[in-house]
């Protein structure tokens, strides 16, 4: 219900815009670098992050208030780890929204127009979920579940050059777990163990903005 009641208003925030607002539209495409995940420190070097992709379309909207505007993705992304000696790929639809202030600077805002860009992202798995990797402990392989949804923060900065062009460099924080691990350690007292796991991911984008 959080994640529906974010999207209304996602959606309420974009046809609210008045008319003396700027709408845009244009193309992402860039590069995630998963962090390693969390909570997995005991499989030591077998636990790792990775390099993966992202593509879709953006729309940008500048407010009629100096400095500010929003922007929205519809991105299809793959973000790459490995853990227990299987590559984890975690396919699934983005949608982050932005709040952006752009920095006034009068000389160099001529061709080149910083800004600092902050806000949720929500995103479905739409791949596969289940993988079966080496356990942390015991005999036994474990199983690796991504959660079907979670919800995140970006933090970034950027640029959009001539009016045409955007650079962005973002910090994906996970505000939940991303993955569960569980692995039996003695089936014959029925005894598991089971750990919670989130992936961040640094992101690195380019854009052509119409």
């Amino acid at each position: 219900m959080k994640k529906l009641f974010g999207i209304l208003l996602t959606l309420a925030l974009f046809t609210a815009a008045p008319a003396a607002a700027q709408f845009n539209w244009g193309i992402k495409a860039g590069v995630n670098i998963a962090e390693k995940p969390s909570n997995l420190s005991d499989l030591k070097s077998a636990a790792k992050g990775d390099a993966g992709w992202y593509i879709g379309p953006m729309a940008k909207v500048t407010l009629p208030i100096v400095g500010l505007g929003l922007e929205a993705n519809l991105l299809y992304s793959q973000t790459n780890s490995e853990v227990g000696g299987e590559t984890i790929k975690r396919k699934c639809i983005d949608l982050p929204v932005y709040l952006r202030y752009e920095l006034s600077l009068p000389v160099v805002n001529k061709f080149l127009e910083p800004f600092i860009a902050v806000g949720p992202q929500w995103s479905w798995n739409i791949g596969d979920k289940n993988f079966v990797v080496d356990a942390i402990d015991g005999v036994y392989p474990a199983d690796y579940t991504l959660r079907s949804s979670n919800l995140s923060l970006n933090l970034g900065l950027g640029a959009v050059i001539l009016d045409h062009f955007q650079i962005h460099a973002n910090y994906n924080l996970a505000l939940g777990s991303t993955s569960d691990y569980r692995n039996e350690i003695d089936g014959a007292v029925n005894l598991y163990k089971s750990v919670k796991s989130k992936t961040n991911v640094w992101q690195v984008s380019v854009a052509y903005i119409f």
